[in-house]
């Protein structure tokens, strides 16, 4: 008798400059559970572009982290992806 195991659960996450998505990958689906955008209106700081790419790195990492074990998943890490504008 041949037991299925279930699919592993991986959280990743995916940053640019104008913010960030955490995704839930199990199997053969892929779902955002979590976004996050950089507008300078809902920035602490008074700066033009909202936080810098540094920071919004170290939030979806700390998000994605924090996701996993919330959902019992493994940490799959962060990558950097195009934005359509211009990081400054």
């Amino acid at each position: 008798m041949s037991r299925r195991s279930k699919p592993k659960r991986i959280v990743v996450g995916e940053y640019n400059c104008d913010g960030y998505a955490v995704l839930l990958c199990s199997g053969k689906s892929t779902d955002i559970v979590y976004t996050a955008g950089n507008h300078p209106q809902d920035s602490q700081e008074s700066i033009p572009r909202g936080v810098g790419l540094r920071a919004i790195r170290g939030f979806c990492i700390r998000t994605c982290r924090e996701i996993a074990g919330e959902r019992n998943a493994s940490f799959g890490g962060v990558s950097r992806v195009l934005e359509n504008t211009d990081c400054g």
